[in-house]
C-alpha cells in the first residue's frame, strides 16, 4: 500500500463525557488484528511514531515518565508525560503532557481486538478534532500491523487525506461541530 491510495476506513463508535470540568472522548474501533499485535504497536517505541503524532523516548510498557516528543511541527515539542497504569496486552494508560490522559483498552474477539480509548483533555474544544486524528492515527496503526509502513500522515498532510471530512462527521455525532477552527 501507498500513501496515495489511503482512504479513511469507516467512522467508529464514540461519544463524549463531561465530568467534573474535564470532557473524555471514548473512540471504540474494531481492529483485525489480535491483541499482542495490537499491544506491540501501541508500546514500542519504534512503532508508535509511524502511526501517531508523537515518538516517546522508551518503550511505553513500563511504569514511569516518558517524554513524548511532537513529531507534526516544524518545531520540537516535548511532553513530560508518565505512564500511569498497566496490564500487559489488555490496558496501557499515560499522560499526555500535563492536560491529556489516554487510556486504552484492549479486548480480544474473534474478529481481532476491540480497542476502546478515552482521551481525557481539559479543554473540549479538542474533542472533536482529536476524534478525527485518532480515527486516522488507528487507520495508519493498522496499516502498519498489516506489514506496510506509510505514515503517519501528519498535520496539513492530514487535510489532503480526509482529516476534515472525519472532523465534520464527528463533530456531528459528538453535537461538537467543527468548523475549522477553535473559535
Amino acid at each position: 500500500m501507498r500513501l496515495e491510495d489511503y482512504k479513511p476506513s469507516a467512522p467508529a463508535e464514540v461519544e463524549c463525557i463531561t465530568e467534573s470540568g474535564q470532557a473524555t472522548l471514548v473512540f471504540v474501533r474494531q481492529l483485525r488484528h489480535p491483541p499482542a499485535k495490537v499491544w506491540s504497536a501501541m508500546t514500542e517505541r519504534t512503532k508508535i511514531p509511524r502511526w501517531a503524532p508523537y515518538e516517546p523516548d522508551r518503550n511505553l510498557d513500563a511504569l514511569g515518565p516518558v517524554s513524548l516528543q511532537m513529531i507534526d511541527g516544524s518545531t520540537p515539542e516535548y511532553y513530560a508525560s508518565e505512564v500511569l497504569e498497566i496490564a500487559e496486552g489488555r490496558l496501557l494508560v499515560y499522560s499526555w503532557g500535563s492536560d491529556n490522559t489516554l487510556r486504552w483498552e484492549l479486548e480480544g474477539n474473534a474478529d481481532g481486538t476491540r480497542l476502546t480509548l478515552r482521551h481525557t483533555v481539559q479543554d473540549e474544544r479538542w474533542i472533536t478534532p482529536s476524534a478525527a486524528g485518532w480515527h486516522m492515527c488507528l487507520d495508519f496503526a493498522e496499516i502498519l500491523m498489516d506489514g506496510y509502513a506509510i505514515g503517519p500522515v501528519l498535520a496539513k498532510t492530514a487535510m489532503k487525506y480526509g482529516w476534515e471530512e472525519l472532523a465534520r462527521h464527528y463533530g456531528e455525532v459528538l453535537g461538537r461541530p467543527w468548523h475549522g477552527n477553535f473559535d
